[in-house]
């Protein structure tokens, strides 16, 4: 096997652990909430607390990661992260301390997702970065999915904490795996052969050694600015699901708790299957001359108008069963569009993948940290789920508008980066956009 196909895949597991992390608190919030004497509306604040720490550092992360070392920034990250979750327990003792820690996690974790966008742009040849990218990020479905069963699991066999302390575990032993196989890049890489080393240089899009822009410098281009709208938009509705879904199947559906983590993991398991299914279709889309314009903003932007529909109905059936069905019909279609924000980075500024990567995500997650606060005060107000669903429905229509008649893909220039529009790799695939 190709190292940069194993490489991909400790990245893979890195995602798995991540959204493992991010997402074991809501699992477990209806035993955080009834030990704690906390209302949704607190428990809101708390799940935005994460949120607003990562929405802060993108920037940041995916500079520095550009700058220095994607790798070590990884392996911060991990370090970070695993460190917080495992002191995530004492939270328990006080509001205020629980925000500080949740605050922390989210500043960690922030800068996973840029920097691994950035160490994939080293690695991965321009024709299969959407693959690369789907397949490293696809964990956070899997991460989700794992969440649900192990930490009902974990809690009936022994309490909350423990799901905290087992999760930092994890991670601590990621990095020091990640650490010890990977390099900066391939050249450096012991084990990488000739043949693979050739065919890897030969078509990664050329990088500037120094790399300095500004955020405002980077969102003011035209189609940035486009890319984080509609990104933005997609991000409240991902972290609505993420964080309040649980919560949904046991509260309206009227599942059980044990019941809730298995069910909970057929709509995570679809997005984990559409994220791979989107990644093969756009590289195809672009392999194929149909331009990067179609494989990487449109046909996502499609996707993400065609999964509204499918939202309400699942929210409007009375049937509790064709209601699951289409929450997983809903996160698959809804997951096809990740490979079109994740390989944007590269297309509008390759010399710049993480920076631009960490604007894009820094304004998602501001969005992500209103979403569960704006959904826990919408839920405890009316009683009533049905208008939040209505809400992230006509956001999606918008976001999807943005995308697909909005975003483009031309390499643009920006302030504190040698680069030229239209510099491309040789690679000889469809370049049409």
């Amino acid at each position: 096997m190709p190292i940069r196909y194993k490489v991909v895949g400790l990245l893979f597991l890195s995602t798995i652990i991540n959204y493992a992390d991010r997402v074991n608190i809501s699992v477990a919030g209806a035993d955080i909430m009834r030990e704690t004497g906390w209302d949704k509306s607190q428990f809101g604040v708390v799940l935005s607390s994460f949120l607003l720490g990562y929405a802060l550092f993108q920037f940041p992360g995916g500079l520095i990661a550009d700058r220095w070392s994607a790798r070590k920034v990884l392996a911060l990250s991990c370090l970070g992260f695993s460190l917080f979750t495992a002191l995530t327990p004492i939270g328990g003792t006080s509001f205020v301390v629980m925000l500080a820690l949740r605050f922390m996690v989210g500043s960690c974790e922030s800068i996973s997702l840029p920097a691994l966008a950035s160490f994939n742009s080293h690695w991965i040849p321009r024709h299969e970065y959407a693959r690369a990218q789907t397949v490293s990020i696809s964990g956070t479905s899997i991460g989700q999915m794992l969440a649900y069963p192990t930490t009902t699991w974990i809690i009936e066999l022994f309490s909350w904490p423990v799901v905290f302390y087992f999760n930092a575990t994890i991670g601590f032993l990621w990095m020091a795996a990640w650490l010890w196989y990977t390099t900066d890049t391939p050249r450096e890489h012991p084990r990488m052969q000739a043949d693979e080393l050739e065919y890897i240089e030969k078509h990664l899009i050329p990088r500037a050694t120094h790399a300095h822009p500004s955020f405002w410098a980077i969102l003011a281009a035209p189609s940035v600015l486009a890319l984080c709208v509609t990104y933005m938009l997609y991000a409240f509705i991902a972290w609505i699901f993420i964080l309040w879904f649980p919560t949904y199947l046991v509260e309206v559906r009227g599942f059980s708790r044990l019941v809730m983590g298995g069910v909970g993991m057929l709509p995570t398991f679809a997005g984990f299957v559409g994220m791979i299914v989107g990644g093969t279709i756009s590289d195809w889309l672009l392999r194929n001359g149909y331009g990067a314009r179609m494989a990487r903003a449109r046909f996502p932007g499609l996707c993400v108008g065609l999964a509204m529909p499918i939202l309400l109905a699942a929210v409007l059936v009375p049937s509790t069963v064709l209601s699951v069905v289409l929450f997983v019909l809903f996160y698959f279609t809804f997951s096809l569009a990740v490979s079109g924000y994740w390989t944007m980075p590269l297309e509008l500024a390759p010399r710049a993948v993480g920076a631009v990567g960490g604007v894009m995500n820094t304004t998602g997650n501001f969005a992500g940290f209103f979403g569960p606060m704006i959904a826990g005060y919408m839920i405890t107000t009316t009683g009533s789920w049905i208008s939040l669903f209505y809400l992230a429905a006509a956001l999606g229509i918008v976001s999807s508008a943005i995308f697909m008649f909005l975003v483009r893909t031309e390499p643009i220039v920006i302030a504190g980066i040698e680069a030229e529009a239209g510099e491309k790799s040789e690679a000889p695939i469809g370049l049409g956009h």
